[in-house]
């Protein structure tokens, strides 16, 4: 990791990563199969992130920030909202029409959402924070993301991982926040 990294850093590398898969999952709407690799992956990264949100990001932000509790409490209802979203699109057999319209419905809500982290929450960081802060915070949140990186382990064609999150019955986004609070994250 870059000496210079922090939380900052970390999280709008996680939201650049992100707007990049939704913009590709438009492109791949007509195509089933690979449409679903990637709403899978997305999934994925999309609660990995929220995650590494509400583990990293928000302690801090709660006792740093002016009004930070309430700032937190807006974020969090945002996450909600998201992973509603992400739930729908887990449903198998939607159909073409059907995914277009839950993706317009995703990037609707995940665009001004990481806007306004990147334009209020992170410069308020960045000012209540010290950089010696931002960086230890930085450090453990980039660590904890290479241990819950998702996407080496969902594209092994023997993943034991990948076999546990599909065939466990509930949502994708519950198996991943199963998975990520199971270690790779420490709450």
């Amino acid at each position: 990791m870059n000496q210079s990294e922090t939380l900052i850093s970390v999280l709008q590398e996680d939201h650049n990563d992100l707007r990049q898969l939704l913009i590709e999952l438009g492109y791949l709407v007509e195509f089933e199969r690979l449409r679903r690799s990637v709403t899978q992956l997305l999934i994925a990264e999309m609660v990995r992130h929220t995650v590494a949100e509400e583990t990293y990001m928000y302690p801090v932000a709660r006792t740093h920030l002016p009004q930070g509790t309430r700032i937190i409490e807006r974020e969090i209802a945002g996450h909600i909202e998201l992973e509603r979203v992400l739930r729908r699109m887990d449903l198998p057999d939607l159909t073409s029409a059907e995914f277009s319209s839950l993706l317009a419905e995703l990037n609707a809500e995940a665009g001004p959402h990481a806007r306004a982290e990147e334009n209020h929450l992170f410069p308020l960081l960045a000012r209540y924070l010290t950089p010696e802060e931002l960086v230890a915070v930085g450090e453990n949140a980039a660590a904890a993301k290479e241990k819950a990186s998702l996407r080496q382990y969902l594209a092994q064609p023997d993943s034991s991982l990948r076999d546990r999150l599909v065939t466990s019955g509930t949502t994708m986004v519950e198996r991943v926040r199963a998975y990520l609070h199971g270690g790779a994250y420490p709450l």
